[in-house]
């Protein structure tokens, strides 16, 4: 903590010398922190409101040390004893200002480079088929060990990614993982970002201390779906999908097993945000709850106002994932809620929707999911199926996490 203080104070001293600036009538309303509990991060809020303190932290437990730890920086002074606690982005940006050990993201960043031309290199020595050779196994090793733990989450599902395209030996697929590596490490060089670089590094790395997210408020939610996907291990990153019912954006929060920050609550669920921060990545772009309040209670008007935004033409699915394919290689993963025709039954289920051409659907190894699928489709049409675009051998598919019926009995929901 004394390192936070003694920054404060050092660019105080520096900023005596410069023209003289009114404080008189400026107060410290609200303060935002970042604190670390071992793995675990929570983000504690305090803010006077009608001059009584308000606190807040995303644990939701009462009296806990987290925010008791914030008190302590604003309210115990600066010769009291100094405490060990994660410093916060504020702290970080201080060190780096005065040239200490800890380096920015893009410095750090930069580590990822060799690695990933060097594999890039390996693979396309190597070829698909020898996914166990041992020049592509090292080099993707020196990839997940070229940054500190814990790994980025964008950095994460890429190595996932990557190593499911090697064990199904899928070209497609692994061209995709390649031809993002070899995008990410062109744009690491940059000297200067655009916006689409901006956003790569940003999906795959996360957001530097510059990188201000965009704040979202009064905003009406619906969670519609959860999964986990791989990362270094199987079932390691959980997303949540949740749709905006007023603009029609999915949002996804993300967190790694074991250092979860997902907001609390079941699925499905309706969500009042009052308070939320959104980072820059490719869709479904990245989301934190801050302030919400959340009910199991879904009303039949929130379910309708989803159906309205489920997609009916499938040709515009396809044309906006190949677009972002464009973008992020394999970390285009878009979410999609659409409205069905019909389902065409066989070996591989299909789609049908008003426009556009049939849509596979894909499960992995869960064959259990498209059976209940059909069976669903069998009971009645439902009004939307929401799922997750995978390609699969260079054919886009979905695979479906959830699907939703309205009859004049109400609604039903069902997470496959």
């Amino acid at each position: 903590m004394s390192g936070l203080r003694d920054a404060a104070l050092h660019r105080l001293d520096e900023l005596a010398d410069d023209s003289e600036v009114v404080t008189d009538d400026l107060q410290i309303e609200r303060l935002t922190c970042d604190i670390r509990d071992g793995r675990q991060t929570e983000l504690v809020t305090l803010r006077v409101l009608d001059g009584r303190l308000q606190t807040s932290c995303t644990c939701a437990q009462p009296g806990c040390p987290h925010v008791r730890v914030a008190l302590q920086l604003i309210a115990k002074p600066a010769s009291a004893q100094p405490m060990r606690v994660e410093r916060t982005s504020v702290e970080r940006a201080a060190v780096e200002l005065q040239g200490g050990q800890e380096h920015s993201r893009h410095e750090r960043a930069q580590l990822l480079c060799e690695p990933l031309a060097d594999l890039v290199t390996a693979v396309v020595r190597a070829g698909v088929a020898t996914d166990r050779d041992a020049s592509v196994l090292e080099t993707l090793s020196r990839v997940e060990r070229a940054l500190p733990a814990p790994l980025p989450v964008g950095l994460l599902r890429w190595l996932g990614r990557m190593r499911e395209a090697l064990e199904h030996q899928d070209v497609a697929l692994v061209a995709q993982a390649l031809a993002g590596a070899a995008t990410i490490t062109h744009d690491l060089r940059k000297p200067v970002l655009d916006a689409a670089a901006h956003m790569r590094l940003i999906t795959w790395l996360g957001p530097a201390q510059n990188d201000g997210p965009e704040r979202l408020s009064d905003r009406r939610m619906l969670e519609l779906a959860r999964e986990w996907v791989a990362g270094t291990q199987r079932h390691q990153i959980e997303r949540r999908y949740l749709l905006d019912l007023d603009s029609g954006e999915v949002f996804r929060e993300e967190s790694v097993r074991r250092e979860s920050m997902s907001s609390l609550g079941p699925c499905p669920r309706s969500i009042g945000v009052s308070l939320a921060e959104v980072e820059h990545t490719g869709a479904p772009r990245r989301l934190r709850l801050l302030q919400y309040t959340t009910t199991p209670e879904v009303e039949r008007a929130s379910w309708d106002a989803a159906a309205s935004w489920a997609e009916r033409d499938t040709d515009a699915v396809v044309a906006r994932y190949r677009s972002a394919q464009q973008e992020l290689g394999a970390l285009s993963e878009p979410f999609v809620l659409i409205a069905p025709d019909t389902l065409r039954a066989g070996s591989v289920p299909k789609l049908i929707c008003e426009r556009g051409a049939p849509l596979p659907l894909s499960a992995d190894d869960e064959t259990g999911v498209l059976r209940q699928v059909e069976d669903l489709f069998h009971a009645g049409l439902p009004a939307w199926i929401a799922g997750r675009l995978v390609e699969r051998g260079g054919q886009l598919t979905l695979r479906p996490l959830a699907l939703g019926s309205a009859d004049s009995a109400g609604f039903r929901y069902e997470r496959l």
